[in-house]
């Protein structure tokens, strides 16, 4: 998990601000998450950000 996670925030850092904070990246039990909000997931290691992750991992996105 530990390595998604740092493949993700390297995505991150490099996308611009106006991305981050409108593109919907992924959608988790019907709910839309921007950038933003799945980096304060994974951040913080949630149970969200775990499941986003592995999402993330499925959609060959990280």
């Amino acid at each position: 998990m530990e390595e998604e996670k740092i493949k993700f925030v390297k995505i991150y850092s490099n996308l611009p601000d106006k991305i981050r904070k409108q593109d919907i990246i992924v959608v988790i039990e019907q709910r839309p998450y921007t950038w933003n909000a799945v980096y304060f997931e994974i951040n913080n290691n949630t149970v969200l950000g775990k499941k986003i992750l592995k999402k993330l991992k499925e959609m060959d996105i990280i």
